[in-house]
């Protein structure tokens, strides 16, 4: 067996030594790295309590916000049961801002702190009620819906009326340069090569091969989607067009605050969600809860037609499809600020998915034994056989995740260490009852043909321990040294099993079709960086090496398979500012895809038995030279991205169609083929031509060239294919937003036929309602129900032309109220610190080298 219990003993042991490596690495560099100077004199401190100005009662749980006199927050705190608070600061002139749920803000003037005078009393902080007919504007600024970087954009998908009620999957494929296929795979500029993460690591709430993972994660639970086209050293060398990172949300604002969020849909569409955040002192808590039951029917037919040796075939498929279930997601933890400049951050998430999915899949076959190819021949009106399959899956799904971040920031600025720990146990349980009924039209003995019931058990189970550490040392005016150290121990465990009813009532393994798949995966990497500005002129460069130890096991052949790669991946990236507004850069980096765990493994889907998907443990990965060229320019009303790209790819891993001779079954299993060429451009604009409407869009043109051979077959294409997206929001009066999205993606050749045209019209309206505290939307997605995906395969003995669906027009009527928390107005700006300014940088805005 692949997985001995001395293996297991190296493994460990090589672990410990790295844990211990890395707790003398993070106590060291904390400690020695910098010197620190002497520390300063010790804190000062303001005092006070808060009470109902009419009865005198105190007041539990107000917010105490300290300011300096440039209105910069400096520090806050909530206060207790009877309503007095303490809160310690350095010395300096500052003012108190107290608020409190259905009371008038008060502030507090000209608070000095000195070394003599430490001590500062407010006394009793009276406050008073809001009159019914007394309303305050408070005008709170935020980043832009669209923010574009030079390095990457970030997209703020709370402010996207469309996301509302969505799960994460949905809402990746609402973002630019992003399309999401009918089984849920996520491309990126065309290409499915990518790395998707949560808050910058892996996660359980991601699962690579598990687009149900995706499909699960409620849209509500989102921050924002980092899309990073060409990532430094810094970033994982995986993913070929780069990098997706889904940040959750947890606040750090003072006091208790907080959503909940209510959304009924049809088809059925059911979910309940809160985000909360607790501040008080050292302590920041927060925690993440979502309930949600959906039913997502699908389908779609096909026509496939193919000869072999003796017979030729038409076979017509027609499936209808429900995915229902109930899922759970949690997520939970704490900052605790152990000095002003130390924090140390613990997050529990849990997962759990309980789904029933059922499949009807009618074929209707034509066969034909006079020699003729199908393509000489019409379809007969009479077939030669009906078959009816019909499948009931019960899907369990069971993740835990914990992660511990620690975070030292250093005196000078962005000068810092950060370490962290993180494991994940995931485990999915999926049990199938098949059963089928055959009508034949033959002779000499038509009539129905026994079809014995059959069973399907898979079970997969993934154990993920990442280790990581990062350090930032700035210098100069502009300069940045950066360095670092991460290693992910990957286990997945997966028994599949097909069985068949026998005569007596008992099973038999159909072994042709069964199997126990072991995969193992450790990456260690190492990466340094630097750069820094010259004038107007900026340069970084980076060298990350990663070792890849990957084996796999089969247990039914008794056959390993080892890989083991030392890989280095420089990165280049250059940036000029033309201008305040405008600005450019080049970029260049090598990347790595290697073939994940569904693409290694030799496991047939027994869904449909006539079209099997097969792994290739004998899959190479695949290697990139990326190049890209930027422009970007920002100005009060427009931000505007454009860009050309290239990249070269070694060992481009296809999925193959082939028919097997003796059964007549397609088979789709992915090879490697020689290499493959893109090169495209990219526009992203967002414009506000007036107050009460922004209009955003994007534009991806690209040619895709592969060259390759199998089986003494060609598998070469060249062609070109663009796709565009436009956002139309309009905020009407009485509080109310409107907003229209429609995608396009033109027609594309394929190494082995084409992919049709893809369109889609999504569109919602919200209401703010209890004077701003909650927000009604209602949204339809896929107006025109026209989300189908059809392509064709066109070979010499194979052609099928297949239109799918993944789901039927959906409509959802969300409620969100808002606990301590202003509704944020859309665009530009006051600055959330008082100063003017737009908010296109703010704190995601710059890039690598700190622009």
């Amino acid at each position: 067996m692949v997985i001995s219990s001395d293996v297991i003993l190296i493994h460990m042991k090589k672990l410990t030594e790295k844990l211990v490596l890395l707790f003398i690495f993070i106590v060291s560099a904390s400690q020695i790295l910098v010197a620190q100077p002497p520390p300063e004199a010790g804190p000062g401190r303001i005092n006070g309590k808060v009470c109902d100005a009419a009865t005198k009662s105190p007041l539990e749980f107000a917010t105490i916000s300290v300011y300096k006199k440039d209105s910069s927050l400096v520090t806050g705190t909530i206060t207790s049961a009877d309503g007095s608070f303490s809160v310690d600061v350095k010395p300096g002139n500052y003012y108190i801002s107290v608020q409190f749920i259905s009371y008038k803000k008060q502030n507090i003037e000209n608070i000095l702190i000195t070394p003599r005078d430490r001590i500062f009393n407010t006394g009793i902080i009276d406050l008073y009620p809001v009159s019914e007919n007394l309303e305050e504007v408070t005008v709170v600024g935020e980043k832009s819906e669209m923010v574009f970087n030079l390095d990457k954009k970030v997209f703020n998908v709370g402010k996207d009326l469309s996301n509302t009620g969505k799960s994460a999957l949905d809402i990746l494929d609402n973002i630019p340069s992003v399309t999401v296929d009918l089984d849920g795979n996520v491309s990126l500029r065309g290409s499915d090569n990518l790395k998707i993460l949560i808050d910058g690591k892996p996660s359980g709430l991601a699962n690579a091969g598990n687009t149900d993972a995706l499909q699960n994660l409620p849209g509500n639970m989102i921050e924002r989607v980092e899309v990073i086209t060409n990532p430094s050293a810094r970033y994982e060398a995986e993913g070929m067009t780069g990098i997706i990172n889904i940040v959750l949300k947890k606040d750090q604002q003072k006091g208790v605050n907080g959503s909940f969020e209510l959304t009924g849909g049809y088809p059925a569409n059911y979910s309940a969600g809160t985000n909360m955040n607790f501040r008080r002192d050292k302590i920041n808590y927060f925690i993440n809860y979502n309930l949600r039951y959906r039913e997502r029917p699908g389908g779609g037919n096909s026509y496939q037609a193919f000869t072999l040796p003796d017979t030729s075939y038409i076979t017509l498929r027609d499936q209808d499809r429900n995915r229902t279930g109930l899922s759970n997601r949690v997520r939970a933890g704490a900052d605790y600020f152990i000095t002003p400049s130390t924090t140390l951050t613990a997050a529990l998430m849990f997962a759990y998915d309980d789904q029933e999915n059922n499949s009807s899949i009618r074929y209707t076959d034509y066969a034909f034994t006079d020699g003729l190819s199908f393509r000489d021949r019409e379809t007969p009106e009479t077939p030669s056989y009906i078959t009816n399959r019909e499948e009931i899956e019960q899907e369990y799904q069971r993740d835990m995740e914990f992660s511990l971040n620690f975070e030292k920031k250093f005196k000078k600025e962005e000068h810092k260490l950060t370490a962290l720990a993180q494991y994940i146990n995931d485990s999915e349980t999926e049990d199938s009852r098949i059963t089928e009924t055959v009508e034949s039209f033959t002779e000499p003995s038509p009539g129905s043909i026994d079809s014995p019931d059959q069973r399907v058990l898979n079970k997969e189970r993934e154990t993920n321990l990442l280790l990581q550490a990062d350090y930032i040392y700035p210098f100069g005016n502009k300069g940045k040294f950066e360095a670092g150290y991460r290693s992910e121990f990957r286990n997945i465990n997966n028994p599949y099993s097909v069985d068949v009813e026998n005569e007596t009532g008992g099973w038999d393994r159909l072994t042709q079709y069964s199997n126990h798949f072991e995969y193992v995966e450790n990456i260690h990497a190492l990466y340094l960086q630097a750069g820094n500005n010259f004038g107007k002129f900026a340069l970084q460069a980076g060298l990350r090496a990663e070792l890849s130890d990957v084996s796999t096991y089969l247990h039914e052949t008794d056959s390993t398979n080892e890989r083991r790669y030392l890989d280095f991946f420089p990165t280049l990236h250059t940036s000029f500012q033309l201008s305040k507004a405008h600005s450019a850069q080049l970029s260049y980096s090598r990347r790595i895809h290697r073939p994940h765990f569904w693409f290694l493994n030799p496991f047939y889907s027994y869904t449909d038995p006539r079209n099997f998907r097969s792994g290739n443990p004998n899959l190479n990965p695949e290697y990139t030279h990326s190049l890209e060229l930027g422009y970007l320019l920002k100005k009060d009303m427009v931000d505007f991205y454009s860009g050309v790209y290239y990249r070269y790819t070694t060992n481009v891993m296809e999925r193959i169609n082939q028919v097997d001779e003796e059964t007549g079954i397609t088979v789709v299993a992915p090879q490697n083929l020689d290499h493959g060429q893109s090169y495209g451009f990219e526009v992203n604009a967002t414009l506000n031509p007036v107050k009460w409407w922004t209009l955003s869009g994007d534009l991806n043109f690209y040619r895709f060239m592969v060259n390759g051979d199998y089986n003494d077959q060609s598998f070469s294409s060249d062609d070109y294919s663009w796709n565009t997206r436009l956002n139309s929001k309009m905020r009407l009066p009485k509080s109310t937003d409107i907003q229209f999205i429609f995608f396009y993606r033109a027609p594309q050749a394929t190494t082995q036929g084409n992919r049709e045209t893809f369109y889609m019209l999504n569109a919602a309206i919200s209401k703010d309602v209890l004077k701003g505290k909650g927000t009604l939307t209602f949204n339809v997605r896929d107006v025109l129900n026209s989300m189908r995906f059809r392509f064709i395969l066109d070979q010499e003995d194979l052609y099928s032309y297949n239109d799918f669906h993944r789901s039927q027009r959906r409509y959802t009527l969300t409620f969100l109220y808002r606990l301590n928390q202003q509704k944020r107005m859309g665009g530009k700006g006051m600055r959330p610190n008082g100063n003017e300014g737009d908010n296109n940088g703010g704190d995601y805005g710059g890039d690598d080298m700190g622009f």
